[in-house]
């Protein structure tokens, strides 16, 4: 085999694209891959094949990579002149198909320095891990330099290696000044172990994050609530540690404030609940007392003038139908008052129970309305506190008062009954219903009057209600209310 046709077959074993200028700068000899690059590419042998003056093709190029030509141009010249060992330059490659990445490398001829070989070798894989590397290095170089975050890097025992330029905000130290120093020193002495457990924890699992806070103390002798991340420096000397910093005095603060005014407010609320407790447990003993007044003093007396009137009606000397009439207006004003008194304070909540007074209260709603109740009870206590008899009669009261108003039904349910977690009561009933959501103080519901009534006695209201579909209100009084 021929020197040359050997030549050949050695360039066309190389996967770099590969060709050889002679001392005038034209190309003398190509290999596959470069032939094979430039057909792919669409490339005119007239400008990159055999006989093509190269430097000529660098210096005239156009387009979107045509900078890096000239570059290229500079570099083959001055090893065809002798004036530099060799040349190198990294380009992107104007490729239509694909985006690549070569190395344009130029070395002379061996021995007789009559030429150049150019080999344009394929570096895309790398261009692109360089370019990710510096764009990770670009965001740590944005996150140490981002001034809400301090970042530290220390030795296990404290010492401090470095101090990225946010923490001076954070620190209220310049780095200078820390630098000197360990930064345990600074640290609050109720939190230094904790700190050095922190730091500990890293060395003994580096893989993972670790959080912790700490007191710093600033300048000014001010302690810094530090709120911190730890974890082991995976580059650089071995036992060193990364600590992210990030000072939280004021939010700490703000915190503490508004659980303060949280618990105060709490505090309020509970005296409130006393005193609504206090008001209602007040006005139901009001409603009793006037009930027996209205029942045992003026119903006494009413009594006794409808007997006078009868005693007067046997006189023949007083006309027959004044006396009647008198005596039907005493008893007419006599039913009234007994009315009115029930309404007060029905006296069967003392006499006989919530339940029984709930039965009759339940026959004469329907009566009155002319819907009909089914009413039910099981298991209820004889004796429960007046508070709870009190609590539930009127929200049963306020419950059907609200279905004789905007229920639109003919029907309605009362159940009362003991259950695992206290009495329950709930109304039902069929008719218009009502959007819970919507319901605004005020909307003549009484929903919010039951609320404070349960409230008092730690009892709780659902409501289960939809427009079309009927509703539901269910109060619950706790067992340990009950007795």
């Amino acid at each position: 085999m021929r020197a040359e046709e050997l030549s050949q077959v050695a360039l066309d074993s190389l996967p770099d694209h590969v060709c050889v200028l002679d001392r005038s700068a034209t190309i003398i000899l190509t290999n596959r891959a470069w032939d094979r690059f430039a057909l792919a590419n669409g490339g005119d042998p007239r400008r990159c094949g055999r006989g093509v003056d190269y430097l000529a093709v660098c210096r005239t190029a156009i387009g979107e990579f045509s900078e890096d030509a000239l570059p290229a141009a500079k570099g083959i010249e001055d090893v065809l002149r002798g004036a530099a060992l060799s040349f190198a330059l990294d380009y992107a490659c104007p490729s239509p198909l694909i985006t690549a990445w070569f190395r344009l490398t130029v070395t002379p001829l061996h021995p007789s320095r009559d030429g150049v070989v150019i080999a344009h070798t394929e570096i895309t894989s790398q261009a692109q891990l360089g370019e990710r590397l510096r764009r990770v290095e670009e965001r740590y170089k944005a996150l140490a330099e981002n001034r809400g975050n301090a970042t530290t890097v220390l030795e296990l025992n404290g010492t401090i290696h470095y101090l990225s330029p946010a923490s001076e905000s954070v620190f209220g130290y310049r780095n200078e000044e820390l630098a000197r120093h360990n930064f345990l020193e600074f640290v609050h002495p109720d939190d230094e172990s904790a700190l050095r457990k922190l730091l500990e924890n890293c060395r003994c699992e580096p893989e993972i994050s670790h959080r912790g806070a700490y007191r710093f103390k600033d300048k000014d002798g001010v302690w810094r609530t530090i709120e911190c991340v730890a974890r082991k420096l995976r580059a650089g000397p071995p036992g060193r540690m990364v600590l992210n910093s990030r000072d939280v005095t004021i939010t700490k603060r703000a915190e503490r404030t508004l659980r303060a005014k949280q618990a105060a407010l709490a505090r309020r609320r509970e005296e409130l609940d006393v005193l609504v407790a206090r008001l209602l447990r007040a006005q139901e003993e009001e409603r009793r007392r006037t009930a027996a007044e209205l029942q045992e003093g003026v119903g006494q007396r009413l009594e006794l003038l409808s007997s006078l009137a009868a005693e007067l009606a046997s006189s023949p000397s007083l006309d027959a139908g004044q006396l009647s009439a008198l005596c039907e207006g005493i008893g007419s004003l006599s039913g009234t008052l007994q009315t009115l008194a029930h309404q007060l304070y029905p006296p069967m909540l003392d006499q006989l129970g919530l339940a029984v007074a709930l039965r009759e209260y339940c026959g004469e709603f329907a009566r009155r309305e002319n819907i009909a109740v089914s009413y039910t009870h099981r298991e209820i206590p004889s004796r429960l506190s007046s508070a709870v008899v009190a609590t539930l009669y009127r929200v049963a009261e306020e419950a059907l008062a609200n279905v004789a108003k905007h229920g639109r039904t003919r029907h309605a349910w009362v159940t009362l009954s003991q259950t695992t977690r206290g009495i329950r009561l709930v109304v039902r009933d069929e008719g218009a219903g009502f959007d819970p959501a919507a319901l605004e103080p005020g909307s003549g519901k009484g929903i919010l009057g039951m609320r404070e009534r349960l409230h008092a006695i730690k009892g709780t209201l659902r409501i289960r209600a939809a427009p079309g579909q009927g509703a539901e209100i269910a109060a619950l009084v706790p067992l340990n209310f009950s007795r």
